[in-house]
């Protein structure tokens, strides 16, 4: 206990001994407690001091104990209530420390002296081993497991923490690890993490029973299951589901009958023509089916017998809107000389195009946007001509009407003006539009209203 401010015969050398020895507490920091000189604390702390009032252990009172216990919860080592200031110290393995002080007296109360009730809260709490880093760690990390061993899943930037606190702790990595109160860490190279098994197995599943069939994409599973000295169905069984008796084929039936039956829900216009926003939940699993089949969301929504669209606005209003563009290309068409030099494109049409389209490029597919978003809240799309401008024009300056005009975002836009000298042809493959050029690679269309196959000029 201290009184007063500065008066180094009041330090205690019993208690500073304690905190510097014990509490790893640094001479600066005592200094700091105790508004002595560091030089002061040093002498105290080597000498002893002649004349000192003993840091007495006082009881908590019952407000510092409310305190206390909730520092301990919320893993608080500072803490104030605009009367006093509290800490709590540790040795990083068992003894903890409580200190609080108002500006004139200091009161510490040391590990010997906790109540049974606060110790075993502050064990429970681990507030007698870990930093705040540890809890840091703590929070940034994900709980995983492997084979149900429970482990800590890190990614890049609660791995460069881990890595610090377990350097300032002087250990390796798997011994902090272990000292957290896992077995071991995780980072997104250890791909045989329990949550990545689940995952694969539910998505495998229906009603807890799991068809993986002998196919290539499914061989790491059953390798992973031997080197777990485990049969397959010893492996499923671990996780909690069981090995389907049926084939892979019939299970896939199975499946495709009841999302075949479930996206009649989704049915825009009659008979088969679907509008599924990506939001939603049977989008997701759709996608992972699709995924696992290696095929795109649309082309197993097609294997369903169902057409997907893009938006939810029926297909005889996208008629109809169509109508109205070519009308209007008609009337605001201008007639006009052509050079070769300079051609005057048809803004109005071009901008009503882009609206049918809902801004949106007609050649990405779902998982290959790059969105551009302006500040309008539209995303930024180009019109490109097919046969173009600058190379091809006829006297009446008809080429900017709507067949030889779609709507692309600008890495689109430069691949059909570039890749592989440019496309201008546009024909019907499996019942498709395609652009193709004399290479062997071909570009799908995939969101169409008002193309045709178009001929080489």
């Amino acid at each position: 206990m201290i009184n007063g401010k500065g008066v180094r015969s009041e330090v205690d050398p019993i208690s500073a001994k304690k905190l510097n020895a014990e509490y790893q507490m640094t001479n600066q920091a005592i200094s700091e407690l105790t508004w002595t000189t560091k030089a002061n604390v040093n002498r105290v702390l080597i000498n002893g001091a002649k004349n000192y009032e003993t840091w007495k252990i006082y009881e908590l009172t019952k407000e510092e104990e409310e305190i206390l216990k909730m520092m301990l919860k919320e893993h608080k080592f500072e803490y104030g209530d605009g009367k006093r200031d509290y800490y709590i110290k540790n040795d990083g393995k068992e003894k903890i420390c409580f200190i609080s002080h108002d500006g004139v007296t200091i009161r510490c109360l040391f590990d010997e002296d906790f109540p049974d009730t606060l110790k075993q809260l502050a064990i429970n709490e681990h507030m007698n081993l870990y930093n705040e880093l540890d809890y840091e760690v703590l929070k940034r990390g994900v709980e995983d497991s492997v084979l149900k061993k429970p482990c800590i899943f890190l990614d890049s930037d609660s791995k460069k923490i881990f890595d610090k606190a377990a350097k300032k702790r002087g250990i390796k990595g798997l011994e902090y690890a272990k000292f957290l109160g896992f077995e071991k860490h995780l980072t997104e190279k250890d791909t045989n993490r329990d949550s990545r098994i689940k995952q694969y197995l539910e998505e495998h599943s229906e009603d807890g029973i799991v068809s993986i069939s002998s196919s290539p994409e499914n061989q790491w599973i059953r390798s992973y299951a031997s080197r777990c000295n485990m049969s397959i169905e010893e492996f499923l069984s671990f996780f909690g589901y069981n090995k389907s008796k049926y084939d892979y084929d019939y299970i896939n039936q199975k499946r495709d009958d009841k999302y075949r039956e479930e996206l009649v829900n989704y049915i825009v216009e009659e008979p088969n023509l679907v509008y599924i926003s990506t939001q939603k939940p049977i989008y997701r699993t759709l996608y992972a089916i699709a995924k696992r089949d290696n095929v795109t969301v649309d082309e197993y929504i097609r294997r369903l017998g169902y057409q997907r669209v893009l938006k939810s606005t029926k297909i005889q209003e996208l008629s109809e809107e169509i109508d109205k563009i070519i009308e209007e290309e008609k009337r605001y068409l201008e007639k006009e000389k052509i050079t070769i030099e300079k051609i005057k494109r048809n803004k109005n049409l071009t901008d009503k195009l882009k609206r049918a389209y809902n801004y949106e490029c007609q050649l990405c597919s779902e998982h290959q946007r790059m969105v551009i978003r302006k500040s309008d809240g539209t995303n930024y799309v180009e019109v490109h001509h097919i046969n173009q401008l600058s190379l091809e024009f006829d006297e009446e300056g008809t080429l900017d009407r709507v067949n030889n005009l779609i709507v692309v975002c600008p890495n689109h836009h430069k691949i059909l003006h570039y890749h592989n000298g440019g496309y201008s042809k546009i024909k019907k493959k499996n019942g498709e539009l395609v652009f193709e050029n004399d290479s062997p690679d071909i570009i799908p269309i995939i969101v169409n209203k008002h193309l045709k196959e178009k001929r080489t000029k």
